[in-house]
């Protein structure tokens, strides 16, 4: 394992301040928070976009999130299961935004700017992956 610098600790920090943003944004966008809806400008198309959200795409999200969140802090342990949990992390937002995407119209009713963001956060997120991979990478002997 190699040693984390400080710039390694300012990405965990900055990793780990935008999932609980992220797991803030989901209980707000779920329990139909109207002070949270006025304050981020979304309308009526965001608000039944919400409402009845199907399991099956909450589960991405949830995964999404949990391991999101996780997966710095157990890099600040130095546990390997922080790599793993980041690609996790990964491709439950990939396959979650691919599927509102295709299925949900969520270009069209959350606008181009979350559209945007939101695959900043899987960049973001896939980079991180990335991150523990080198952490972790291991010297061969030659």
């Amino acid at each position: 394992m190699k040693k984390i610098k400080w710039y390694g600790y300012t990405f965990i920090l900055f990793v780990l301040f935008m999932y609980i943003m992220g797991i803030y944004d989901f209980f707000m966008m779920l329990s139909h928070n109207s002070e949270y809806y006025l304050s981020h400008n979304y309308g009526k198309e965001v608000i039944e976009y919400f409402t009845n959200y199907p399991i099956y795409f909450m589960i991405f999200w949830i995964v999404n999130l949990l391991t999101g969140f996780i997966s710095p802090l157990l890099l600040t342990l130095k546990k390997k299961l922080s790599k793993y949990l980041a690609l996790v992390s990964s491709i439950s937002q990939l396959i979650l935004l691919l599927l509102t995407f295709a299925f949900r119209n969520r270009l069209e009713v959350l606008g181009l700017n979350i559209a945007i963001f939101d695959i900043f956060i899987l960049l973001m997120t896939f980079g991180f992956y990335i991150y523990c991979k080198y952490i972790f990478k291991v010297k061969e002997d030659k």
